[in-house]
């Protein structure tokens, strides 16, 4: 369980993690990344589910998503917005990796926290019960297996940064491993439906490391932070529409 571990210092606030000596023991931890979904899931999943007796659905998916942001630290946000920003406003290839280094948000960044924001608190609220847990627990493991799946096949656009870092010795067998924890909560979450879903996640993580690579040359830290927020959106819509 080291590898959970792991993976559950880097990309959450919440207690237990252990952080790697090395860059090797991030890269070993990255087929955790979808099983660290599943404990953020749960969170927005139980939040939800008690909130929703006393709150209004769309007050409980607010409260939901606020949980899994504190738990999170923004993680993944963070790198939604930087993506937008530079890969929407920058003219110039290395003005847009230079954009990326920058923590500050600008207009692009903002919206896209902002729209993707509303559609997940909207997309959320019309579930009700285990659809809602089980989707929510999907939404951030399937998400977050999605970002590995590109992470796997998309060059990178730097030599160095996180994006580099994870590649550089991040095996197809790692990968799998964490593509079969998405997979399972997509199962539980959506039956016979999962297919659609994930199908879904894979495209969308196809157009972000797309539009990466025709932007910038290949994919960055922040752009796996931006597929795991786009695959999260597709998740909770695909509830709205097949469970509801």
């Amino acid at each position: 369980m080291t590898g959970f571990r792991t993976a559950l210092a880097f990309l959450t606030r919440l207690p237990g993690g252990a952080h790697p000596e090395d860059q090797a023991g991030i890269t070993r931890s990255v087929g955790w990344f979808p099983a660290v979904g599943v404990a953020v899931g749960m969170i927005g999943a139980a939040v939800y589910t008690g909130a929703s007796t006393i709150v209004s659905p769309t007050a409980a998916a607010t409260l939901a998503f606020i949980a899994t942001a504190l738990a999170t630290g923004g993680f993944h946000e963070d790198g939604l917005a930087d993506s937008f920003d530079a890969l929407a406003g920058g003219w110039t290839v290395e003005r847009r990796l230079e954009i990326l280094k920058d923590s500050r948000h600008g207009t692009f960044g903002v919206l896209s926290l902002v729209l993707i924001t509303v559609l997940k608190i909207a997309a959320l609220a019309p579930l009700s019960g285990w659809d809602a847990a089980f989707v929510l627990v999907c939404a951030h493991s399937l998400g977050r297996a999605g970002a590995v799946a590109l992470m796997t096949l998309a060059p990178t656009a730097r030599a160095d940064g996180l994006g580099a870092d994870y590649t550089k010795m991040l095996r197809p067998s790692t990968a799998a491993f964490g593509a079969v924890i998405g997979i399972a909560t997509a199962v539980l979450a959506f039956g016979p439906m999962a297919p659609i879903v994930i199908a879904a996640v894979a495209l969308g993580a196809a157009v972000v490391g797309l539009w990466a690579w025709k932007r910038i040359g290949g994919i960055t830290g922040d752009l796996l932070g931006a597929a795991e927020q786009v695959g999260e959106g597709l998740i909770l819509l695909a509830g709205s529409a097949l469970l509801v």
